[in-house]
């Protein structure tokens, strides 16, 4: 096989995400970076492969290679009251207990400090390694009280709901359980769906779309 086909078909062994997060949610994590400063203690908890900053702290449960301190997001090793900002990103589905995460947070973070987090709505089941939570935009704030909402509103657009949605129905109905098959008509869906999302860079400026969000973010002040 020549090498332009060997590569050719390497690519399209793995279809574009179905989901789409816009510049808008990077701009506003970079924005709250920033307000907070260059000396303050910044903690992005479950950072991953991420690295939002030099001096941001990455807490991750794995070493990532970008991992600054190994730790759960449920045990945070840190003394009261000493971060200024706290950030979580795609953390609170994947962790057993979300309330509890956000209580770790609220412990370690400084009377006035800043949290922020996001939070799927509305889509399919993914694991990483478990997922087991939900929320809306209004019951996001309730897990985060006693904290005092200053921002909330859509993190992943509604056209993303969509092409995630069918890419999982049609992969699901082609292939009806067996293994081999979904993983193959999920890759095909993707190619066929995956346009659908960018429509979320009008959607997203839609603030009452947050009931047909994928998913939503908060930005909340410790009292």
């Amino acid at each position: 096989m020549p090498e332009f086909m060997k590569k050719l078909r390497a690519r399209l062994a793995v279809a574009p995400e179905s989901f789409l997060v816009t510049r808008r949610t990077h701009r506003r994590v970079e924005s709250l970076i920033g307000a907070a400063g260059e000396q303050a203690i910044i903690l992005n908890v479950g950072a991953g492969y991420t690295r939002l900053a030099p001096h941001v702290l990455n807490v991750e449960i794995f070493d990532s290679g970008e991992t600054d301190v190994m730790a759960s997001a449920l045990e945070l090793p840190f003394k009261d009251a000493i971060a200024d900002l706290i950030i979580l990103q795609g953390v609170l589905e994947h962790v057993e207990n979300a309330r509890g995460a956000i209580e770790a947070c609220y412990r370690v973070l400084k009377p006035g400090g800043i949290f922020y987090t996001e939070m799927p709505f509305l889509q399919p089941y993914h694991e990483c390694p478990i997922d087991v939570a939900r929320s809306t935009r209004p019951g996001l704030a309730q897990l985060c009280l006693p904290m005092k909402e200053i921002d909330s509103g859509i993190h992943i657009g509604p056209a993303s709901t969509f092409t995630w949605m069918l890419r999982e129905f049609l992969a699901a109905l082609i292939s009806r359980g067996r293994q081999p098959l979904y993983r193959r008509s999920f890759t095909i869906a993707g190619w066929l769906v995956f346009p659908i999302k960018y429509a979320d860079y009008f959607l997203e400026r839609f603030p009452a779309l947050h009931t047909v969000a994928s998913s939503c973010y908060y930005i909340g002040q410790k009292p």
